[in-house]
C-alpha cells in the first residue's frame, strides 16, 4: 500500500526540521507533486514558509511561493500532526 502510494504521489512526506537541510528537501519533494508536511519548533520558520518567505539561500523563492500557493508545502509546529503523514525525511 505505501509503495503504490508513493508511486502515484499520494504519500504524504514528513520532514521534520526547516533548517538548511528540511526546508530544500521539503520544497524538491513538493516541486515533485508530493504533499508535504514541514515541521519546526520555530514559530517564526512556520509563519515564513507558510506565507511563501524564503529565508535560505538554496531555495528558489518563486518555487516555494508556487508550492505553497498550490498547496504542496505546508508547514506547522503541531507535531500531532505527524500521524497524518505516511513516510519522514
Amino acid at each position: 500500500m505505501l509503495k503504490q502510494k508513493i508511486l502515484d504521489k499520494s504519500a504524504i512526506i514528513g520532514v521534520i526540521g526547516l533548517g538548511y537541510v528540511g526546508l530544500p528537501l521539503a520544497v524538491e519533494k513538493a516541486k515533485a507533486g508530493f504533499h508535504v508536511v514541514g515541521f519546526d519548533i520555530q514559530p517564526e520558520k512556520v509563519d515564513m514558509v507558510n506565507a511563501g518567505h524564503n529565508y535560505i539561500g538554496d531555495v528558489v523563492a518563486a518555487d516555494l511561493e508556487k508550492i505553497v500557493n498550490n498547496g504542496h508545502l505546508k508547514a506547522t509546529s503541531d507535531f500531532d500532526k505527524l500521524s497524518d503523514c505516511d513516510v519522514f525525511a
